[in-house]
């Protein structure tokens, strides 16, 4: 049996600790225990960005996904292989061979042993935070990883930092697993994105921008009534925070300039329909930048194109 795995413990662990803002800790007793409260209380959607790839002909895909024992089980074929994440195989592992929870255990020595109920006696890592990380004018976007085997369903995991306003745009595009931060965790102070100058609205594209300033003094102006009220909405999370009001309330007064971070890990044909739409003259500057980044970092296959809609 020929499979691959991308991602490790350390993975699961990052993409769970995200919430909290300390995904580039490690400590392997304290990671351990984590997976270890992941597992039991069924916290699923940090084990989405280990992706499995498996070779097999179509027929045992067709086995596999006719013995499925929920239809929330999600098993992909393409390129002479069958695709799935972490969490789809823990739910379905019995239908796999042994060769191949082999290879996750020797991936995943701590996740799989916590899963047979067992001590654990390894823990595997990643081997670096980025493997790669550009700049755009609102953030940044990192390479976490990637499994590439020339089919449609290769996989990548991505980490961005950007405006709210862009992040709800992204998760758009709901083919691919997300973790995000979480300001009901964390109660640091934010950090916002200032634009340099405020876009006029396109007349012809009601939701579309120009290239060109709003005239002055209107833009001066405003940008600095903006970052007055940034100012002001930060002072006034920090007293809120002072005072004991929960995080998860008064996160609420932060405007949609605050950055956000969250991991994205996504197959190529979603890939390339996010870098098809979003490069597009019409999609949101910011959003733009981010997604002409990604295609610079893993370039763009077309694979979207054979969808009709």
């Amino acid at each position: 049996m020929k499979g691959f795995v991308m991602g490790s413990d350390q993975r699961v662990v990052r993409c769970a600790r995200v919430s909290f803002g300390k995904d580039e800790q490690v400590n392997r007793e304290r990671d351990i225990k984590l997976i270890s409260y992941l597992l039991r209380h069924r916290h699923a959607s940090p084990f989405e960005h280990v992706i499995i790839a498996m070779e097999g002909s179509k027929d045992l895909w067709l086995r596999i996904v006719g013995d499925l024992p929920s239809p929330a089980v999600q098993v992909y074929y393409s390129g002479n292989y069958l695709w799935l994440n972490l969490r789809n195989y823990i739910n379905a592992r019995e239908l796999f061979p042994e060769e191949l929870e082999n290879l996750v255990s020797q991936h995943l020595p701590a996740t799989m042993s916590l899963f047979m109920g067992k001590e654990p006696e390894g823990y595997s890592t990643d081997d670096t935070y980025l493997k790669e990380k550009l700049e755009t004018s609102s953030g940044w976007v990192g390479l976490v990883d990637s499994l590439e085997l020339g089919t449609d369903m290769d996989y990548y995991t991505f980490v961005v930092e950007c405006p709210l306003f862009v992040a709800r745009q992204w998760h758009r595009h709901r083919f691919g697993s997300y973790n995000e931060i979480s300001r009901r965790y964390v109660d640091y102070e934010p950090d916002f994105y200032a634009p340099t100058y405020l876009r006029k609205q396109a007349q012809s594209n009601k939701q579309a921008s120009l290239e060109e300033a709003v005239g002055e003094p209107w833009n001066s102006l405003f940008l600095k009534k903006i970052n007055w009220y940034v100012q002001d909405l930060k002072e006034l999370y920090k007293a809120m925070m002072e005072k004991g009001v929960a995080r998860e309330l008064a996160r609420g007064i932060l405007p949609q300039f605050m950055k956000t971070r969250f991991y994205w890990t996504v197959p190529r044909v979603s890939l390339d329909n996010f870098i098809t739409l979003r490069t597009h003259e019409g999609a949101q500057k910011e959003i733009r930048e981010f997604a002409l980044a990604i295609e610079s970092l893993v370039g763009y296959r077309g694979s979207d194109k054979k969808l009709r809609l």
